[in-house]
């Protein structure tokens, strides 16, 4: 019997991320884009005694958050080279 056999590879020999780890890139990203640009909007609405600076750096940052997803999560080539020439 190979003792080998039954044995996982480990994380790093994996080429693929499983859906969950994708999941869980885009939730960090979505959080830490709220907390980082919300709390400088929430410092500079304390420098500068302007309240609605909170949420304009809570909307930058989910807008922030979502350009980087798309940037690393989205697909660069939709169609593939293969499927054009047969058209």
């Amino acid at each position: 019997m190979d003792r080998n056999a039954g044995q996982r590879t480990p994380s790093a020999a994996r080429t693929e991320n499983t859906g969950s780890e994708d999941g869980m890139g885009v939730l960090s990203y979505v959080l830490a884009g709220l907390i980082f640009y919300g709390g400088i909007g929430w410092l500079l609405s304390r420098w500068l005694h302007q309240t609605w600076m909170i949420p304009v750096g809570m909307v930058v940052g989910l807008a922030a958050s979502v350009y980087l997803i798309v940037k690393r999560y989205g697909s660069g080539d939709p169609v593939s080279s293969s499927n054009e020439e047969d058209k």
